[in-house]
């Protein structure tokens, strides 16, 4: 493309962000910019000095696209949700991992605190990554203008200096309780940089208008000296509220967090940097299995599409295999093989594999399996499905015997690793095994469960 037909594409001067695409349509770039139309015209000034990266980079482009924003901010946090979608190439190669940044709420800290990070840690609750780290600061600053966040990681004999100039609540010394500190505070940024910006509005509106018929309350009763008292406390309360509704919709309505939607599309690309997938798994299928000394028994199947259940696909299986054969291995073993009689039809499967059987292909095969269990329970999918001819990655998450609390560490297991892989608590990669995992779990235990019920009632 050359400047000419650039500036035939009539993009806007405001802020959003850019994507380059080659003749095959896929996205090879994505920026970000505080005027969209300077910042894409600049690529095809003669006074640009590119790298041989961005040199090679221009050669590929053929259709420029971009999504206009309200603010800079706006743009950044878009920027960053689109780089981790589409994992365009040239965002890779023009970038160095260790300059992305994130967003953590240090919820290990005996005072937690919102800071600008690039490690990543086994405590913690983070938020990005994001590329640009000035524009990353200018959001922590505006997030603190609604919610006066403290950086002081113990309680002190003083409140910090921010408390002096009211960008602290003062838990840093006893100024407000933690609890208090946490609830009105820490919660509501976690919200806020989870996209849950219309829950936080609605929870103070309806504070507002709790107040407000508390107030009408004492006024309307007999004025007694507490009275008063009790109504100036909650007129100040509610002057508060209005005016920290007022302040935050200023910075709200120009901010686009990150969907839920979205940020479960992004776990999914980390997830397969971090197994080494071929792909960005599509679709993802969870199995479990759930019996008592073999009575009962059930296995699940839930299907996960980038990154977000399809409850569609969801299918539960009654285990034939006699109860004195029964554990868990052989039934994990038989769901698959009854999971692999229904693959697609348009699936490409090797000469002398099922296909050559005359099976009924009827569902979708999937880019990844996950099995909740052991090396045990792996080694038996494994081979259940090498008998399909097909080449599907599977992997089996495992608490390991008698871990089963939320805070025990996740044990994910490799075909022909020894060792399991231990993630960090706040890694996107366990994010999304831990969701399917847990779904199955919960698939599996809701069908037993309901069997268990349907056999007592006939007794």
């Amino acid at each position: 493309m050359k400047l000419s037909d650039i500036k035939q594409l009539n993009i806007p001067k405001a802020p959003g962000s850019y994507q380059f695409k080659n003749k095959a349509g896929k996205i090879i770039y994505i920026g970000k910019a505080a005027d969209l139309r300077s910042r894409v015209y600049s690529y095809w000034r003669a006074s640009a000095n590119h790298t041989p990266a961005k040199e090679k980079m221009m050669k590929e482009i053929n259709h420029v696209e971009w999504i206009e924003t309200e603010t800079e901010i706006e743009a950044l946090l878009l920027e960053s949700n689109l780089i981790k979608k589409y994992q365009p190439i040239y965002n890779i190669d023009l970038r160095d991992d260790k300059r992305f940044c994130y967003i953590k709420i240090s919820t290990e800290d005996e005072i937690p605190g919102v800071f600008i990070t690039r490690q990543i840690d086994k405590a913690g609750k983070y938020f990005g990554p994001f590329t640009a780290a000035g524009a990353v600061r200018e959001t922590v600053k505006a997030i603190r203008k609604i919610w006066p966040f403290c950086t002081e990681r113990k309680i002190k004999i003083k409140p910090c200096f921010y408390y002096q100039i009211n960008r602290c609540l003062g838990p840093c010394g006893g100024m407000v309780e933690i609890d208090k500190y946490k609830k009105e505070v820490i919660v509501p940024i976690i919200k806020f940089l989870s996209g849950k910006k219309k829950q936080i509005i609605r929870d103070i509106e309806k504070e507002i208008k709790k107040l407000s018929v508390e107030t009408r309350f004492i006024v309307s009763s007999d004025v007694a000296e507490t009275q008063n008292f009790a109504f100036q406390d909650k007129e100040k309360q509610l002057r508060h509220l209005k005016y920290k509704l007022l302040n935050m919709q200023k910075v709200l309505e120009h901010t686009n967090i990150l969907s839920v939607a979205e940020k479960y599309a992004a776990d999914v690309v980390e997830l397969a940097k971090v197994l080494g997938l071929p792909k960005v798994p599509e679709r993802i299928e969870g199995y479990d299995i759930s019996n008592i000394f073999g009575q009962e028994a059930v296995g699940s199947m839930v299907v996960f599409k980038n990154g977000e259940p399809d409850k569609s696909e969801y299918r539960k299986f009654k285990i034939r295999v006699g109860q004195g054969e029964a554990n868990d291995i052989k039934m994990t073993r038989e769901v698959l093989e009854r999971r692999f009689k229904h693959t697609k039809k348009e699936a490409k499967l090797p000469i002398g594999s099922l296909a050559s059987q005359g099976i009924s292909f009827l569902w979708p095969l999937p880019d990844l399996i996950i099995i909740d269990g052991g090396k045990g329970q792996l080694n038996g999918a494994l081979k259940e499905i090498k008998k399909t001819g097909l080449n599907i990655p599977v992997i089996a998450v495992s608490k390991g015997a008698g871990l089963r609390s939320a805070a025990a560490p996740d044990k994910i297991f490799f075909p022909g690793e020894k060792k399991p892989l231990e993630l960090s608590l706040s890694s996107p990669a366990l994010h999304i095994i831990k969701r399917v995992r847990d779904e199955a779990h919960r698939f599996a235990i809701k069908y037993h469960r309901l069997l268990r019920k349907k056999k007592l009632f006939k007794k």
